[in-house]
C-alpha cells in the first residue's frame, strides 16, 4: 500500500525548535540587574572573530554531473508524494543505472571516469575529477541535465558553545527562554551536516547516534570529531558546538538545547582536508553536502527513504554560490520531495563578515529554510577596568566583557605579552618552556584570528586577558570552554602606550573589578557578519 509522506503541519513543528537554536549564533547572557547603561557593539569588533581567514582550496577539477534520469525524489514527487517500500528501491536501482550507463558510454570514447560520489536520492548523478574534454563530450550527452563545479563550503561560525566550566555568567543558559513548550524533539531524527561529533562530550552522551564519515569514508568509528594530523591537540570542534546547541543537556546554568529529546545522526561532510599549501585546514566541498543530504534521507542507504530524518541541518556554507539552480539547491529540494527539510546557515558574509558578498549556498536554494544569525540578549556585562605603568593611569573605565566568564572577585593582575619572535602557543613561552603570562593578564594583539591568540594565552596559564587591535564585542567570544578567565579590550591608542612600557620593561597594571549588567543596545537586531541579499 502507498505509504504517505508527513503533512506540513507535523514538519512545521520540528523545524521551528531548529531555526530557534540556528539563530542562536549571538547567544544571549547576563541578565542579572541592571541599570539603564546602553552597550552598543560596533560591526568591527566581529572581524577576526567569525569567518576567519579562508584557506586556499583546490579541489582537484571535480565536477558534479546531473542526470536527466529522474531521481529518487523526482519519481516520489510526480507520484504525489506516495510512495512504497518496493516502488523507491527500483526507483532508486533505476536512478543508479542510469550513471552506469552513462559512465559505459564514456568509456567507450576512451574517457574512464572515477566517481568519488554517486547520487540517486535528492537527484541523479555523481561527482568526478574531469578534465575539460570529458566535461566537454559529457555535457553533449543526451541524459546529461548539466555540469557543475564543485565548490568549497566552510564551517558558517559560532559564537554559542556548550561550556563545561564554572563561574559562567549568570543567565547563560538562555537557550532555555526560546525552547517551545511542551515540545522536546522527541521521536524526531535531525541529520546533521558538519564536522564530526565529540560523541564522549559530557553534555551529549547517549543523545548521538554513531553517524557517517564522508570526509574519510574508509575510517571506522562514524562521525567522530578528528584532530588536526598536524597538531593532535586541536580537535575539529563546530559539529560538537552545533550538537550541544541542538540536543545537550545537563550544563553548568541549565544550559540545554532546543530539542533534548531528539536523536542527532551527525554526517561528517567537513573535517580536515589538504589545502592548496600542503597544510591541513578544515572545509567541506559541495558534493560531499550533496552525499551528506544522500544519507540523511536514506541513513542505511538501502534505496528507501522512509526512515529519512526530518530534519537536516547545514552547518557549512559555500561562499558567493547561492545559485537556485545548482547541484546543492536541486539536492535541497529533492530533500524536501522526501519530506526532509534542510535548514541551512545564510553565511558569514555580511558588512562585518571576512567578505561582503550574498546568500551563501545551500541557503540561496529556494527550499531550504535559510537562517541567519540574531543578538537576542536583552542585557550584556561590562567591569570597570584602570590600567597603569608606574604612577600614569592610562585607562579608566568600564568595558563589556567579551567572554561568558565574570571575576569572582575584583583582579589586579601584571600585565604579560607574548613574545614577538615566536607565533602561536609557543610565542607565551620562553626559550626553557617557561610560561611569560601564567598566573598574570596576557596582553594579546587582536590580529586576524583574535579567538586563537585569546585561547593561546589561556592554555599558557593567564587569569585574564586583555586585547588590543579590535574592540571585541560584549558576548563576542560566546560560551566557549577553553577562554575560562575573563577577557576585555583595550583602545588602541592605550595598546599602543603598554606595548611601549613593555617593550622597554616598565611594569604594567590592570584591575579588573565585578561586572554589572546594561542594556544591550544591539538586541533584536541581525548580526553584522550574518550574510543577507538575494540568491542567483
Amino acid at each position: 500500500m502507498p505509504t504517505p509522506r508527513l503533512s506540513e503541519a507535523r514538519r512545521a513543528v520540528p523545524a521551528a525548535a531548529i531555526v530557534l537554536a540556528t539563530m542562536l549564533l549571538v547567544v544571549g547572557f547576563g541578565v542579572g540587574g541592571s541599570d539603564e547603561r546602553s552597550l552598543v557593539s560596533q560591526a568591527s569588533g566581529w572581524r577576526g572573530l567569525v569567518g576567519g581567514p579562508r584557506p586556499s582550496v583546490t579541489v582537484g577539477q571535480r565536477e558534479i554531473v546531473v542526470l536527466k534520469t529522474p531521481s529518487l525524489a523526482q519519481r516520489v514527487a510526480a507520484n504525489g508524494g506516495l510512495a512504497t517500500q518496493h516502488q523507491e528501491h527500483e526507483w532508486t536501482r533505476a536512478a543508479i543505472a542510469a550513471q552506469k550507463q552513462l559512465l559505459a558510454e564514456m568509456a567507450t570514447h576512451g574517457i574512464l571516469i572515477r566517481v568519488d560520489f554517486s547520487f540517486a536520492r535528492v537527484l541523479n548523478g555523481f561527482s568526478a575529477p574531469l578534465d575539460p574534454s570529458a566535461v566537454a563530450l559529457l555535457e553533449r550527452q543526451s541524459d546529461v541535465a548539466g555540469v557543475y563545479p564543485v565548490r568549497v563550503a566552510y564551517p558558517a561560525s559560532l559564537s554559542s558553545r556548550l561550556l563545561g566550566k564554572e563561574g559562567v555568567a549568570v543567565g547563560a543558559g538562555s537557550l532555555l527562554s526560546v525552547l517551545l513548550p511542551g515540545y522536546d524533539g522527541r521521536g524526531v531524527t535531525i541529520a546533521l551536516l558538519d564536522t564530526g561529533v565529540d560523541r564522549a562530550h559530557p553534555y551529549l552522551r547517549g543523545r548521538i547516534l554513531p553517524g557517517v564519515n564522508l570526509v574519510d569514508p574508509e575510517v571506522r568509528g562514524g562521525a567522530a570529531a578528528v584532530a588536526d594530523p598536524d597538531e593532535p591537540s586541536r580537535l575539529e570542534g563546530h559539529g560538537t558546538e552545533m550538537a550541544g546547541l541542538l540536543v545537550g543537556a545537563g550544563g553548568p546554568g541549565g544550559i540545554a538545547g532546543v530539542a533534548t529529546g531528539a536523536s542527532l545522526l551527525p554526517v561528517r561532510v567537513a573535517g580536515w582536508q589538504l589545502d592548496k599549501t600542503g597544510g591541513w585546514a578544515v572545509y567541506a566541498r559541495t558534493d560531499q553536502l550533496v552525499a551528506g543530504l544522500e544519507r540523511a534521507v536514506d541513513p542505511n542507504l538501502d534505496g528507501d527513504a522512509h526512515d529519512a530524518a526530518r530534519i537536516a541541518l547545514v552547518g557549512v556554507a559555500a561562499p558567493y554560490a547561492a545559485f537556485a539552480d545548482s547541484p546543492e539547491a536541486r539536492a535541497v529540494s529533492g530533500a524536501l520531495d522526501l519530506d526532509t527539510l534542510v535548514v541551512a546557515p545564510a553565511g558569514n558574509d555580511g558588512p562585518a563578515g571576512p567578505g561582503y558578498g550574498s546568500i551563501a549556498s545551500p541557503g540561496g536554494a529556494p527550499d531550504a529554510l535559510t537562517v541567519g544569525a540574531a543578538d537576542v540578549r536583552t542585557q550584556a556585562e561590562d567591569v570597570p577596568v584602570t590600567v597603569r605603568t608606574g604612577l600614569r593611569l592610562l585607562l579608566d573605565r568600564r568595558l563589556p566583557l567579551a567572554g561568558a566568564v565574570v571575576p569572582s572577585k575584583p583582579l589586579e593582575l601584571e600585565l604579560a605579552a607574548p613574545r614577538v619572535s615566536a607565533h602561536g602557543l609557543d610565542a607565551f613561552f620562553d626559550g626553557h618552556g617557561v610560561s611569560l603570562v601564567a598566573g598574570k593578564a596576557a596582553f594579546v594583539r587582536a590580529g586576524d584570528d583574535p579567538m586563537r591568540a585569546i585561547e593561546n594565552a589561556v592554555q599558557a596559564g593567564a587569569r585574564a586577558v586583555v586585547v588590543y587591535g579590535t574592540e571585541l564585542p560584549a558576548g563576542g567570544l560566546g560560551l566557549d570552554e577553553v577562554v575560562d578567565v575573563p577577557v576585555v579590550s583595550v583602545p588602541g591608542r592605550v595598546g599602543r602606550l603598554v606595548v611601549a612600557a613593555l617593550s622597554v620593561h616598565h611594569p604594567a597594571v590592570v584591575s579588573i573589578g565585578l561586572p554589572k549588567t546594561a542594556v544591550n543596545g544591539s538586541a533584536q537586531q541581525i548580526a553584522p557578519f550574518s550574510s543577507r541579499g538575494l540568491a542567483y
